[in-house]
């Protein structure tokens, strides 16, 4: 009879730091052949916020870590992994996850911050991977370790990884909060350090949704890319960049496209397969910088955008693309774009106008249920401010051009808007113009979603 294992996931309970002096679960995924090969050993994802990897987060979504890896092992597309997740401490999260170095102004935040970053890097390198390098069978080499994080944890990433290529060689840089915006009024807060030098790493991934609004925005992740491509590291090889079209800043989206940095990091890509190229529609000759995203794809499991690319303009009287994606506009006029890599090729269409705005106004106002409390703080992705001889809620911000959002209206106290069935409701914005967005609901219910 064949025998047919099965992967794990163990939970070291109360996981204590001396460096931070306090305790937290460990969750270790153990990959199918671990049960019954005692001889071999494997390479090791440590990964950040680690109790959202394999069970939902605080708003129900999972990145599913497990699945993925099972899948991707079943189907020969990566190696066996362990899987480290090292869950955050909550209210300490800004904390453990910001390091106090050159470029990091994190006393500007939006939220106050006492930098333990330095220890939390510490309590990783020297008690969470000493203990599963003497406990489970991992190849302990930098080779063959990668970190992990989305948002601050991908930060934090940022930070520890290239501070110690000597213990990561892979890391995978998740949605980066690199900037703090503040929408009211619209400032750009750096809190990310710039490394001067390139680092043995073997390989690197960094990525974003493109409707994160300014909670991400690409223009900074694609900075800090490019600054590390001129450090060395080679474009679209070792080091792979992807703007997710139509991705938020939340886990099932995440999840979406995991498989990608693990197939970076221990698996294989095959043969692209297909090209896409998108970018905006209208670009100005005065106005914010635009830059095109060509998205090459490897079947189903692999997607990534292309930092470098040949890209031909019909009529080079009217723009010029260079090989990052940037359109240099020259007069106005409609042109098409194509982008060729080895035998496929992807074209779109350009219009160059005078002058784009480097932000619009949006005014929103919003008609709340009649019994939603009156001292009750209301968001959207910013705050909201009540109005009650009106008894609306509204603001007006300055949004950068083209930004795209996904965002709920929801309470102080975590209850969202939800429609007539009950189910929470999601709205798009995408800032192309000043614009007044109103909203008018009913209903109001906790998000459990």
């Amino acid at each position: 009879m064949k025998m047919t294992y099965k992967s794990s996931i163990l939970r070291v309970e109360s996981f204590y730091s001396t460096h931070l002096d306090n305790e937290r679960d460990i969750f270790v995924y153990l990959p199918p052949s671990y049960a019954y090969d005692k001889t071999k050993r494997y390479p090791v994802l440590y990964m950040h916020d680690g109790q959202n990897i394999f069970h939902p987060a605080f708003n129900g979504y999972s990145w599913h870590v497990d699945q993925t890896v099972d899948r991707l092992i079943h189907e020969h597309k990566m190696e066996e992994i362990i899987v480290v997740g090292i869950p955050n401490m909550g209210l300490e999260r800004a904390n453990e996850y910001t390091h106090d170095l050159e470029g990091v102004l994190y006393p500007l935040d939006k939220v106050s911050i006492h930098p333990k970053g330095h220890l939390y890097e510490k309590f990783i390198i020297e008690e969470v991977k000493s203990y599963v390098d003497s406990v489970f069978r991992t190849k302990s080499d930098p080779e063959h370790t990668a970190l992990m994080g989305s948002s601050r944890g991908g930060q934090v990433t940022y930070h520890i990884g290239f501070r110690n290529p000597d213990i990561f060689g892979k890391l995978a840089i998740v949605s980066p909060y690199f900037y703090c915006v503040d929408p009211i009024p619209f400032e750009e807060i750096r809190l990310y350090h710039t490394f001067i030098s390139k680092q043995p790493l073997s390989q690197i991934w960094i990525d974003l949704g493109s409707t994160e609004g300014t909670l991400v925005m690409e223009k900074h992740t694609r900075a800090v890319t490019e600054e590390l491509v001129d450090l060395g590291y080679e474009a679209d090889t070792q080091l792979i960049y992807f703007n997710d079209p139509g991705a938020a800043h939340v886990e099932k989206d995440w999840a979406s496209r995991l498989s990608s940095p693990l197939i970076h990091f221990f698996g294989r890509k095959g043969e692209a397969r297909s090209l896409t190229l998108i970018g905006c529609e209208e670009v100005g000759i005065v106005g914010p910088t635009s830059r095109l995203n060509a998205i090459l794809e490897f079947g189903d499991d692999f997607k990534m955008s292309l930092l470098r690319a040949a890209y031909h303009v019909q009529d080079q009287e009217i723009a010029e693309v260079l090989a990052n994606g940037t359109i240099v506009p020259k007069k106005t006029g409609v042109t098409s774009v194509t982008v060729k890599y080895k035998d496929l090729e992807a074209t779109t269409e350009i219009r160059v106008v005078d002058e784009k705005k480097e932000c619009v106004t949006l005014d929103m106002v919003v008609h709340v249920p009649p019994n939603t409390p009156v001292d009750m703080k209301l968001y959207a992705w910013f705050p909201l401010i009540h109005d009650p001889s009106k008894g609306t809620y509204y603001n007006q911000l300055q949004v950068p051009l083209h930004a795209e959002f996904i965002y709920q209206i929801s309470r102080q106290d975590g209850i969202v808007e939800v429609d007539s069935s009950g189910e929470p409701v999601q709205h798009k914005y995408t800032a192309l113009e000043d614009t007044t967005i109103e909203i008018n609901f009913e209903h109001w219910m906790r998000n459990e979603a």
